[in-house]
């Protein structure tokens, strides 16, 4: 196995079916600025195997540089597991001549592509990566949504959900991503989590990003909960952020705005809808898991691998 670094239109040209939006060229020209090196790499063994997009910033080598989880992207089908161990020590051996001293691989959920990541867990793993976190992500399959949702999910989501309807709020996808953001602005904020990207940060992403806005309004026709939803590839659909103004709480419109969300979705070519994970460096968010979960949604691990370069060197070298 050799690695090649290429262009960006090279890329383009020999990639062949990418896992998501995060891998694309387009995607990763725009945040190019947040690593130090963005390189465009190609393994090939006599034939082109793999292709990934890697960023170097303080000597660390990450993939993605600047997403929620990239791999090793698949250039020919069929490759067999001893392609993936080979491509690691190549990456491993490409990283040390660049200098860096860590490799931080963030996986896709596991659902995304079973096969390839679970060949792929095994190859980082044999060769010197550790796990340093697993992340339990929470996913909506699409074929399970039917008129008998209510009845599928947990009882008290049920009686949430029932309670939304009688509350008379009501739901529509908008262009308005000002008042999209500005509610979910309010409810990280409320809630102290972090929002990791501006208003006009997530304007720049949609130029190259396929995105649907929704809200959702009460009686009175005041937004009171939103959602920003990518396309993540042909398939799968991922939330990237979703919530309600505090003061709307006892209206409870996660439930109704979710319930939509998925009905909207139900009939499309999409088959999955990926909630994104609940948990902080591998420690639960208790209550967020529990709502997802009582929504209907099934959950996946999603790792986090490192190999630290100069300890393995230092073996080595003993």
């Amino acid at each position: 196995m050799k690695i090649t670094q290429i262009s960006a239109h090279e890329y383009d040209v020999i990639q062949k079916n990418l896992c998501s939006v995060f891998d694309s060229s387009p995607f990763c020209e725009l945040n190019k600025h947040k690593a130090d090196e963005v390189a465009y790499l190609l393994f090939n063994d006599g034939k082109n195997r793999f292709v990934a997009v890697v960023g170097i910033r303080e000597r660390v080598l990450k993939i993605p540089f600047s997403a929620s989880f990239s791999m090793l992207n698949e250039a020919s089908k069929h490759n067999k597991i001893i392609c993936y161990h080979e491509a690691v020590k190549e990456l491993d051996q490409w990283a040390t001549e660049k200098g860096c001293d860590k490799i931080v691989f963030s996986l896709p959920p596991h659902f995304y592509n079973p096969s390839a990541l679970s060949m792929f867990y095994n190859a980082l793993f044999v060769n010197g990566y550790k796990t340093e976190d697993i992340e339990v992500n929470f996913e909506y399959y699409l074929k399970d949504f039917s008129g008998s949702y209510e009845m599928s999910i947990d009882p008290k989501a049920r009686q949430k959900l029932r309670a939304a309807i009688k509350n008379g709020l009501s739901f529509e996808k908008t262009d308005d991503l000002h008042t999209v953001y500005e509610i979910i602005r309010k409810n990280r904020q409320y809630r102290g989590f972090p929002l990791w990207m501006s208003q006009k940060e997530i304007e720049n992403t949609h130029s190259v990003v396929n995105m649907d806005f929704f809200l959702v309004r009460n009686f009175h026709q005041t937004p009171v909960a939103s959602a920003l939803v990518y396309h993540i590839n042909d398939t799968v659909l991922r939330v990237i952020y979703w919530g309600n103004t505090p003061e709307s709480e006892n209206l409870r419109p996660m439930n109704f705005l979710a319930y939509h969300v998925f009905k909207f979705y139900s009939d499309s070519q999409f088959q999955v809808i990926d909630i994104g994970h609940s948990t902080d460096k591998s420690i639960p968010n208790f209550g967020l898991c529990d709502f997802k979960q009582a929504i209907g949604c099934a959950c996946s691990p999603k790792f986090i691998m490192v190999k630290d370069l100069l300890s393995a060197k230092s073996r080595t070298d003993v």
